[in-house]
């Protein structure tokens, strides 16, 4: 059972290399609290400093779509371990804005739907060696 201020794993924790686009299984869970703060724990990234990692959590919003409302600041392939956080929140005015529309770095949407997912990019600078482990966890506060 889920409760306020409980992490709740959307993405666990692996090695991960070069993707066009990959998004892990949705994961539902009770809508309560008044927001959600998003963890990425990067764990290694130890190659390149032109290979890139974007990590974006998803919400669907028609229980078949799937839209972006985290992107967490793009990490570098010689960054190292580090953390970041995103926080969305209830009752905060969202923008309007398409399907299509990008959202970008470091940028989120005040959206909850009843699932939610993880999706990733990883670019590879040329030298075919990116890897980066991390895992995305949830905690309703």
């Amino acid at each position: 059972m889920h409760t306020v201020g409980t992490p709740i794993e959307l993405l666990a924790s692996a090695a991960r290399g070069a993707t066009a686009g990959t998004a892990a299984d949705p994961v539902a869970f009770p809508q309560f609290g008044w927001a959600i703060q998003f963890i990425l724990d990067l764990t290694a990234a130890a190659t390149d400093v032109g290979d890139t990692l974007d990590v974006y959590v998803q919400t669907d919003v028609n229980d078949v779509d799937f839209v972006d409302v985290a992107h967490f600041t793009q990490c570098l392939g010689n960054g190292g371990a580090k953390q970041r956080y995103l926080k969305i929140g209830r009752n905060t005015a969202q923008t309007a804005f398409g399907a299509a529309d990008v959202l970008t770095a470091g940028n989120k949407r005040d959206m909850f739907g009843r699932r939610w997912r993880v999706r990733w990019v990883i670019v590879d600078a040329g030298a075919a060696n990116a890897s980066f482990t991390f895992s995305v966890k949830a905690v309703p506060i």
